[in-house]
């Protein structure tokens, strides 16, 4: 007899929580109750007396999802706990409950919490990040190369160290565990996996006491943790399995969704059940995360439905430049909030971690509370306060002036800009290069950020070219002080990156830098599976908004060396928008799309004309009292190469303001009126 309790469910969901036997796979699109369903199915089996509670062993990927499922069991009435843990957390506790029989000449052995502490020393001597050690460590255990078949597993992966080395650097690591009687984290489900192998006695005490099987996340799963549920099962197939092979996006720990789109492969007989009904998003949202990712499919298509009332249509922003992106992201989360969309419920994600410094200096000036999730803000994480502990030195000594000393009688050299003092200190003092873009994941990012803090520098001088270090100490100190009294994320707009996006919702996300390089990020090259994940992954970001959706990118950005470079939108927006964003502006231009043909400017014909210091100055005037009212930085008005052309150009009507590099049709709508006055008075 079917119970009441499923009346709360969908067709879709009842479906697959009447299917108490396994195997079952639940595909679950995003947003389509994935949770709600695998809850109302596990107390469906124990209602049905398929499983007694103590019998379920439901398995997440964090602490965070096992307690949440834990908490809905007990709200649906079930009076004895159900067993929700994590991979690591189940086979950590059948794994000391059954050392002693398992591993008779070896001592119960401590978890060494961090890998770091056995492989900083080594990283010191190899001049690499220990970080990168780790990861590639646990790479490895994650696929199941030991340290012999490591080499042999890399297929085209770069590692930290050279093949060889760094299959030394494993075996050192693993041998100074065992002799140190300490077990890791990967551990835990490699022994685990061995013991139930070895041991069947201990597999089947196992096996008797968990009956049936549930594995949430299923596209997250690694060889290593389908290896030990395979050990569980045995010979039988009572395993439910639910997961959405279209957010697979961590790869980089060896999941794969191979083990999902396989699953009835490897379970023949296996029911299949679909959830399409999005209970998150509007449609309208729905429509275009469908557009994106459509082209990237490999399973069987899963067409969300919306649930909830339409929306506004998504926009799709073609920036003239970074700055022009910025204002833009000010003006729509200010827009929102004047309509009552609680600053919790809006998200701003991106790629890379280096990408939260202009954000939250635009925030900060704009006085946006805002809170780095999963991450310290950016002038918070180490080798920030490293380098601006150097500056801060740099800044109190005499200023550095290029080249030896001139001979007597000579005029000095003049003293370098501010922003290349902040990179011959990043050089000299972090072994920082431009150009030089390591391999491990760590130390990329720690390259990145360090590279930020020298476009935030370069911003800032471009601004102000009378800038000192002194005050880009001052500033930056400031802006520190600035993230860390951010400290209520309910009451902050959330920063965080697309891979930390997954998991959560919001009334409104901005996706920034949709472009080339960035997403997909340059590193995927041409791998066609790499490329495919950075679709899923802006699939993702997509799907994190309930209501209001913004993605947007830049026809340039500067470079560390000041120019103004070209950038395109990403590939994953073809057939979305017009194509002429896309490719950026033509050299020499400036802005999103074509203007055609620029009427001349005045002096043009005979090389630029002189500067007009007194404009120049009322220019400067007007660019910090109009971002001050904009509660934006003085750049995002415009930066400070705009300001010079204006003030040898001196631009009489909106089509000479038109001609001007960096005043595109965005800023010519929002600042044109109020510069003709400037440029007048």
């Amino acid at each position: 007899m079917t119970s009441p309790l499923l009346d709360e469910l969908n067709a879709e969901q009842r479906a697959a929580a009447e299917a108490v036997r396994g195997p079952v796979c639940i595909l679950a699109g995003a947003g389509s109750g994935k949770t709600r369903t695998i809850t109302y199915r596990i107390a469906h089996q124990v209602g049905e007396g398929v499983a007694a509670p103590d019998e379920v062993l439901a398995v997440t990927f964090t602490d965070r999802a096992a307690r949440e499922l834990r908490a809905r069991l007990h709200g649906l009435g079930l009076e004895r706990p159900v067993r929700a843990a994590t991979f690591h957390a189940a086979a950590w506790a059948q794994l000391r409950y059954f050392w002693d029989r398992a591993f008779p000449d070896r001592p119960r052995p401590e978890v060494l919490a961090s890998k770091l502490s056995l492989l900083v020393p080594v990283a010191k001597r190899l001049r690499v990040e220990g970080r990168d050690l780790a990861a590639e460590i646990e790479w490895a255990k994650a696929r199941r190369l030991t340290p012999a078949t490591y080499a042999e597993g890399l297929a085209g992966r770069v590692p930290p160290l050279p093949a060889a080395q760094m299959a030394e650097v494993y075996a050192g690591y693993e041998r100074e565990k065992v002799e140190r009687g300490l077990v890791d984290y990967d551990d835990m489900i490699t022994l685990t996996t061995t013991m139930l192998g070895q041991d069947p006695a201990i597999a089947e005490e196992v096996r008797e006491r968990y009956r049936v099987f549930t594995v949430d996340e299923f596209q997250d799963v690694n060889p290593a943790q389908h290896a030990l549920l395979e050990a569980w099962l045995g010979e039988r197939d009572d395993l439910c399995v639910v997961g959405d092979d279209d957010q697979t996006i961590y790869s980089f720990t060896g999941a794969s969704a191979r083990f999902l789109l396989s699953f009835a492969e490897r379970h023949p007989g296996a029911r299949t059940v679909t959830l399409t009904e999005n209970y998150r998003s509007t449609a309208q949202v729905l429509r275009l995360a469908s557009s994106v990712l459509a082209p990237g499919r490999a399973g069987p298509p899963k067409r969300l439905r919306a649930t909830v009332a339409d929306g506004p249509e998504p926009v799709l922003a073609a920036c003239e430049d970074d700055d022009d992106e910025l204002a833009r992201l000010v003006a729509g989360i200010r827009r929102l909030l004047a309509e009552g969309v609680p600053a919790g419920e809006i998200a701003v994600a991106y790629r890379i971690n280096s990408q939260s410094e202009p954000v939250e200096a635009a925030l900060s000036a704009a006085e946006i509370p805002y809170a780095v999730r999963g991450d310290e803000g950016f002038f918070a994480r180490p080798e920030i306060r490293q380098a601006l502990a150097l500056l801060r030195e740099a800044a109190g000594a005499p200023p550095r002036r290029d080249g030896p000393p001139p001979p007597e009688g000579t005029t000095p050299a003049a003293p370098r800009q501010a922003d290349r003092e902040v990179e011959r200190v990043l050089r000299e003092g972090l072994s920082w290069h431009p150009r030089r873009e390591p391999s491990g994941g760590v130390a990329r990012d720690r390259w990145r950020n360090l590279g930020a803090l020298l476009d935030a520098a370069a911003r800032e001088v471009r601004a102000e070219p009378a800038t000192t270090l002194a005050d880009l100490v001052a500033i930056f100190e400031r802006r520190a002080a600035d993230g860390q009294a951010t400290a209520d994320p309910d009451g902050a707009v959330t920063l965080l990156t697309l891979h930390k996006a997954k998991g959560l919702e919001f009334d409104a996300v901005f996706l920034l830098a949709v472009e080339e390089g960035l997403l997909p990020i340059s590193h995927a090259k041409d791998d066609d599976e790499a490329i495919a994940e950075e679709r899923r992954l802006l699939y993702v970001g997509v799907t994190r908004a309930r209501r209001h959706l913004q993605l947007s990118w830049a026809a340039a950005r500067p470079s560390r060396s000041g120019r103004m470079t070209n950038r395109r939108r990403s590939r994953f927006l073809d057939g979305l928008v017009d194509d002429a964003p896309a490719r950026g502006r033509k050299r020499g231009g400036r802005g999103g799309a074509s203007r055609g043909a620029s009427p001349r400017l005045p002096g043009a014909a005979n090389g630029a004309p002189p500067r007009d210091e007194a404009l120049a100055d009322a220019l400067r005037d007007w660019r910090r009292e109009r971002a001050t009212r904009d509660g934006v930085p003085a750049y995002v008005v415009f930066p400070d190469r705009t300001l010079d052309e204006l003030s040898r150009h001196r631009p009489t009507s909106a089509a000479e303001l038109a001609a001007i590099p960096g005043l595109g049709p965005t800023r010519l709508e929002r600042y044109g009126a109020e510069l003709l006055e400037v440029l007048a008075g």
